[in-house]
C-alpha cells in the first residue's frame, strides 16, 4: 500500500516478465488441478485484518443465478493477491527478528519477509489464489465468456500501475481466458489514476491523512490502556515463557502481521499464529481498524466518502452503455488495492450492510461491540478481496443489480431482496456520479 515510483515499477515489471514462463506453467497446473466452484478446508478462525488470506468458498450457494432474469454485464473491483511486506514495514519485522529471534525457532524467521528486493511484490500464493479466482469467475459467468467469440472486448481487465496488481490481473486473466481471446491487461498510468490508486492522485486525501494522525494516536493510546495488559500477558506467556521482558504494543502488532503473512503466503499456522487465539486476534484487528477506519474508511475525513466517485462514474457509464446495447455489453475486472475497496465501500455504505455503524470504532469500545461493527478489514479486504456488481434485465427490459462481496451476496440498504432494482444503486450514487475529481481532490 506504499507508493512506488515509476522507475521502480518498470524495473519490477521487467523482472516479472522474465519469470512469466514460470507463472504460465503455474496457471496451467492450476487449471488442471482446480475444478468446480467449491473448495474445502478450514482452520481456527483468526481475524487477521488486511493480511487475511482469501476465504475459501465452502460453496457459493447464495450466489446462484437469479431465475427469469438475463445477465447483461458484471463489473468487479478486486484487490491484488497476497503480497510480501511493503518496504516501510520491513524495518519493523527486522526489529522483531533482531530482538526476539532467540525466543523462537529459526524456521519462524523467513528471509523473504525482510528481503527488500521482494517488497510489496505478489507472492506465489498470490498468483495461485488469483488464478483460482479467475477460473471461478469464468465458471460462474459462462454466458459472458461465450460472447468472446464475436467480440474480444466483451471481457476487459484493467490494473493500477503496480507490480502486485498487474501480476494479479495477468494470473487472473490467464486462468479465466485460457484460449487467450481477450485483449491484454490495460494499465492505468499511476500519475493519472483516479479509479484504482486514488490516494496517489488526490492531494486533499493526502492532507487529510496527515490531519487524522493525532486522532488515530489518541484512540490507539486508549485501546492500549484498556487491552494492552491482556495482550501483553497472552503473547508474552506463549513467546517469552519465564522472561520478565515486556513487549511493546507495536511489537505485538508486528507479530500479528507476521501471523497474517504466515497464513496468506505460506499456509503456515504453527509459527507466529500460535501466539494468538480468536479473541486476541480480534482485538488486534480492532486495533488495526482504528487506523484503517479513519485513514481509508467511513470514520475519517469527508473526502473518504467521495474519493471513489471517478471509479463509480466509470462503472455507471459502462452500465448505461450495456443497457443501451446489451449485445455489445462489456464486463470489466479492475485490479486495485485494499484502499480501493475501502473507498468503494464508503461510497456504497457497505458498513451498514455488514454490521452496526454505531458506535464508531474507538479505542474504548467493548469487545462485544467490536464483534458487531460493520467495518471489519478481515471481512472487507482480505487479500484478493473483490466487489462485484451484476447487471440483469427482465422480460420487460427493467434493470436490476446484485452486489457481491468476496463471492457472497450482500444486500445494500434500500434493497428488499438480493436482486434489487437498479434505481436503488443509482440513487445511492447520484451525488457522486459525474464528479469533478480534480475539484474534490484539490487542497
Amino acid at each position: 500500500m506504499s507508493k512506488i515510483h515509476r522507475a521502480d515499477v518498470k524495473h519490477r515489471v521487467q523482472r516479472w516478465i522474465a519469470f512469466a514462463g514460470v507463472w504460465i506453467a503455474l496457471v496451467y497446473i492450476l487449471r488442471r488441478a482446480v475444478s468446480g466452484t467449491c473448495e474445502g478446508g478450514s482452520w481456527k478462525q483468526l481475524s487477521l485484518s488486511t493480511k487475511t488470506p482469501y476465504p475459501a468458498p465452502a460453496c457459493l450457494s447464495n450466489a446462484t443465478a437469479p431465475v427469469d432474469l438475463d445477465l447483461i454485464q458484471v463489473q468487479y473491483v478486486l484487490r491484488h493477491g497476497a503480497r510480501y511486506e511493503v518496504e516501510s514495514g520491513i524495518e519493523y519485522i527486522q526489529e522483531i527478528y533482531n530482538e526476539l529471534g532467540d525466543h523462537v525457532p529459526h524456521a519462524w524467521l523467513k528471509p523473504d519477509m525482510v528481503n527488500k528486493t521482494k517488497a510489496a511484490e505478489l507472492s506465489i500464493s498470490g498468483y495461485t489464489t488469483s488464478a483460482k479466482l479467475g477460473q471461478r469467475m469464468q465458471q460462474r459467468y459462462p454466458e459472458l465468456w461465450s460472447r468472446l467469440e464475436s467480440n474480444a472486448q466483451t471481457i476487459r481487465f484493467v490494473s493500477s500501475e503496480f507490480q502486485r496488481t498487474m501480476a494479479t490481473a495477468n494470473a487472473f486473466r490467464s486462468a479465466a481466458d485460457p484460449s487467450n481471446q481477450t485483449l491484454p491487461v490495460e494499465v492505468v498510468p499511476l500519475d493519472s489514476d483516479t479509479i484504482l490508486a486514488m490516494k496517489v492522485t488526490c492531494p486533499r486525501w493526502a492532507a487529510a491523512k496527515l490531519n487524522v494522525q493525532t486522532q488515530v494516536a489518541n484512540e490507539l493510546s486508549t485501546f492500549d490502556a484498556i487491552y494492552g495488559a491482556e495482550l501483553q500477558a497472552h503473547v508474552s506467556n506463549r513467546l517469552l515463557k519465564h522472561s520478565t521482558r515486556e513487549l511493546t504494543p507495536e511489537q505485538i502488532q508486528t507479530m500479528y502481521r507476521l501471523c497474517g503473512y504466515d497464513v496468506s503466503l505460506y499456509d503456515e499456522h504453527s509459527h507466529w499464529c500460535t501466539l494468538f487465539d480468536e479473541r486476541t486476534s480480534a482485538l488486534l484487528e480492532l486495533r488495526s481498524d482504528i487506523k484503517y477506519s479513519r485513514v481509508y474508511g467511513p470514520y475519517g475525513p469527508r473526502i473518504n466518502q467521495h474519493i471513489a466517485c471517478s471509479l463509480f462514474s466509470t462503472i455507471v457509464e459502462d452500465i448505461d452503455q450495456a443497457l443501451h446495447n446489451p449485445k455489445a455489453a462489456s464486463s470489466t475486472f479492475r485490479f486495485g488495492h485494499a484502499e480501493t475497496l475501502m473507498f468503494a465501500s464508503n461510497l456504497l455504505g457497505l458498513d451498514q450492510a455488514l454490521g452496526l455503524t454505531a458506535p464508531p470504532i474507538t479505542g474504548n469500545m467493548t469487545f462485544e461491540q467490536s464483534l458487531h461493527r460493520g467495518f471489519r478489514t478481515t471481512v472487507l479486504v482480505p487479500f484478493s478481496s473483490n466487489l462485484g456488481i451484476e447487471l440483469y434485465v427482465d422480460q420487460t427490459s427493467q434493470a436490476f443489480f446484485r452486489l457481491l462481496l468476496n463471492e457472497r451476496v450482500v444486500r445494500l440498504p434500500g434493497c428488499t431482496s438480493d436482486v434489487c432494482p437498479l434505481g436503488v444503486l443509482r440513487s445511492k450514487l447520484a451525488g457522486d456520479v459525474g464528479c469533478a475529481y480534480a475539484d474534490i481532490c484539490q487542497v
